[in-house]
């Protein structure tokens, strides 16, 4: 560990110590309420004026599930499905059916910055006060991203109001997780809070075993009536075994247990680092318009080796035998650097009878790429090679440690530098009490630098890119509306063609037309939305030049959502999302990683035709305290799980259970039970020999105090 980093742990954890102590005995818990603070490139505007689609995830709800990663809640929105993991070292997800760049991780955004990047393992949802998808393309705001919406992490922010509290949970397969959450009143002006976590657990999966803890800490200094000041600090640690899953050839997947674990536990544990700092200054220049000026910074660091299938037909003895599986051992040092800056002004301009919600600002993001792979392939079936050459285990009776790993040879050993300057206007004009119109874009400024060390290129590119936006609004009255949305995207591609030379940018068009009602006095948000979206300028393999790559894909996405969001009678909560979804390829091309030919109209990896998930609670009293209970249950179609192919992951159904009883006004305890009835099911997939397992059933029970 890097001593700054060190450093930066320790004094967050000394200031923790510091600031429970300075809790009094007799204070009581916050609930923090942050629905109604204004963030930055979003403005002002309530469920039924805004032209686009949000589903949320409070952290009421996602304490209540017992979910602690991101991936996790992401599940319970049928609009985002789970992509190629990389074994389980990252977030990657799609929504409305795009993903983006499979070979690193699903960005997001935190408190509204763009600052999400990187490789700092599968995110923990300690320290999120909520979590929002974001419908839609956002590029004509927020800049680079997909054209099916962005997530975006609220975290939790200290109140003047001192608070402790501390969870205890033990669950199955070993599972503890320790979490802190102090809210300390350091001054009249400032006030801190400090969350802390650690957590390990043993798998299902053979072997395997993770650690994970991590620090985050934010200040708040209310330096007048007009100015606030916001810190935010974030460090965290990993280590997660490298797993590509279970085997399932010509779609078995009964071939093997799913408990089966087919690398090296010898290789050790990956290990994954982020380090992140947030200041952000919200200045009210009077009753109609805010400043808003932000900073951030976010280095990460992966490293790993691994053991796992080669799915190269010309190399895989398992295709010969159905029990040798050869093996690729592969090394991988990553290293980013992200810096991000912002400038926005936001208010509201009334010209006669038209009144103007202005969004105006400018931002500056810079993120820097060093990327070390290395592979050991093992030599062509054709030359009659040994078990040993070719890495073997025995899938049906694996002996670890039986043969010596390879030693990996340097494959990509690359800096990339991407930066972007963009300035960005939206003005919602309020035409009429009922009629409203959004219309904007975003123009930037694109960089990006390569330097192969390996083929000794260096390559510089450079891109000017406006993006879009136009919006209109019809409240019919005041529960029900009507919205249409047009919007365009980019995102810089990865990479360089056979000349050297960076790719053109990845670019989408979407328009989604949509219905909004507030019902039960205002208690219950429903939106239905139908949207069409198209993607240019994917990565796909280069068929004039073998062995590079070319940005000529093409790929579109149609499809229905709803979602029902709320408090129903008898005071029961409900969150509901369902997604019809029809996501293609719109080109022939060829696929990059696996050389097959993919096909206009095949269907998009791991993107499900249709999905559901739904959440169910209910409030009661027993013996005079609060006792909440609930169901969960999530729904997702068969898949594609290999391109070129019509090898798909079967449909499940997994049901989970939750509820929390209050023992007094500090202690209470939780439990919730994971896949209830025990589901076999597979989340995702790269290819049959690369398939993911779904996590048996898992119960957790937990303790919690306040003070």
């Amino acid at each position: 560990m890097k001593p700054l980093h060190s450093a930066c742990r320790l004094s967050v954890l000394s200031l923790s110590l510091a600031a429970a102590f300075s809790v009094s005995a007799d204070s009581t818990i916050e609930k923090i309420e942050v629905t109604g603070e204004r963030q930055a490139y979003r403005g002002d505007f309530t469920h039924l004026q805004s032209p686009e689609s949000l589903f949320e995830f409070d952290s009421e709800l996602i304490e209540q599930t017992g979910v602690t990663g991101l991936t996790q809640v992401l599940d319970m929105s049928a609009s985002v499905s789970r992509q190629n993991s990389l074994g389980g070292l990252w977030d990657s997800f799609a929504i409305r059916g795009f993903f983006g760049d499979e070979n690193v991780p699903s960005g997001y955004l935190v408190n509204g910055f763009n600052a999400g990047r990187g490789f700092s393992g599968p995110r923990d949802i300690s320290g999120i006060e909520r979590v929002e998808v974001l419908k839609g393309p956002k590029a004509a705001l927020f800049g680079r991203g997909e054209p099916g919406g962005s997530i975006n992490l609220v975290t939790k922010k200290p109140t003047f109001q001192s608070s402790s509290e501390f969870e205890l949970t033990a669950g199955s397969r070993s599972h503890r997780r320790l979490e802190g959450d102090v809210n300390a009143v350091l001054s009249e002006s400032v006030a801190g809070r400090f969350i802390g976590f650690y957590q390990e657990e043993d798998s299902f999966r053979d072997t395997i075993e993770t650690q994970k803890h991590g620090v985050m800490a934010s200040f708040v200094f209310d330096q007048s009536a007009d100015s606030t000041w916001h810190y935010d600090f974030e460090y965290a640690e990993q280590e997660i075994p490298f797993d590509r899953g279970i085997i399932a050839p010509n779609g078995n997947f009964d071939f093997m247990p799913i408990e089966r674990f087919l690398g090296e536990p010898g290789d050790g544990p990956t290990t994954t680092m982020v380090h992140g700092h947030q200041l952000n200054w919200l200045y009210d220049l009077n009753s109609d318009w805010q400043l808003s000026s932000a900073l951030a910074y976010r280095q990460t660091e992966l490293d790993s080796l691994s053991s796992d299938a080669d799915i190269a037909p010309s190399r895989q003895k398992l295709y010969l035998d159905f029990q040798t599986l050869t093996r690729q051992h592969r090394q991988r040092a990553y290293d980013t650097d992200q810096y991000v800056a912002r400038f926005e002004l936001a208010g509201d301009v009334t010209t006669g009878s038209i009144k103007h919600h202005i969004i105006v600002g400018v931002d500056y993001d810079r993120f820097e790429f060093d990327r070390d792979y290395r592979v050991a392939r093992a030599p062509a079936l054709s030359t009659n090679p040994t078990d040993a050459q070719l890495y073997a285990i025995n899938i049906h009776q694996p002996v670890y440690g039986q043969h010596t790993p390879p030693t990996p040879t340097p494959v990509i050993v690359r800096q990339q530098n991407q930066w972007a300057t963009g300035f960005y206007i939206q003005d919602q004009i309020a035409l009429t009490d009922a009629f409203q119109v959004r219309i904007g874009g975003r123009f930037d400024w694109l960089k990006q630098t390569t330097d192969d060390k390996i083929r000794m290129q260096s390559a510089d590119q450079s891109e000017q890119h406006f993006s879009p936006q136009l919006g209109l609004v019809y409240q019919f009255s005041d529960n029900w509306s009507l919205y249409s949305t047009y919007g365009e995207g980019y995102r810089l591609n990865f990479g360089t063609d056979y000349k050297g030379d960076g790719f053109d940018p990845n670019q989408s068009e979407s328009i989604e037309f949509g219905s909004k009602w507030s019902l039960l006095d205002n208690n219950l948000d429903i939106t239905l939305a139908y949207f069409d979206s198209e993607q240019t300028n994917i990565i796909v393999a280069d068929i004039n030049n073998p062995g590079f790559s070319a940005a000529i894909g093409q790929a579109t996405s149609e499809g229905i959502e709803l979602d029902v969001v709320g408090q129903l009678p008898a005071d029961a909560q409900i969150q509901f999302s369902f997604t019809h979804l029809d996501a293609q390829v719109d080109k022939d091309s060829i696929d990059t990683g696996l050389g097959v030919a993919i096909k206009k109209g095949d269907d998009l990896l791991n993107i499900p035709e249709n999905a559901a998930s739904i959440q169910l609670s209910q409030q009661y009293s027993v013996f005079g305290n609060a006792l909440s209970a609930g169901v969960g249950a999530q729904y997702v179609d068969e898949r594609l799980g290999q391109r070129g192919t019509d090898f798909y992951l079967p449909s499940y159904v997994t049901v989970n259970l939750f509820a929390e009883y209050a023992i007094s006004d500090r202690w209470s305890v939780k439990a919730q039970v994971h896949n209830a009835f025990d589901r076999k099911h597979f989340t995702n997939s790269y290819s049959q020999m690369w398939v993911q397992p779904g996590e048996p059933r898992k119960v957790l029970v937990s303790t919690s105090y306040q003070f």
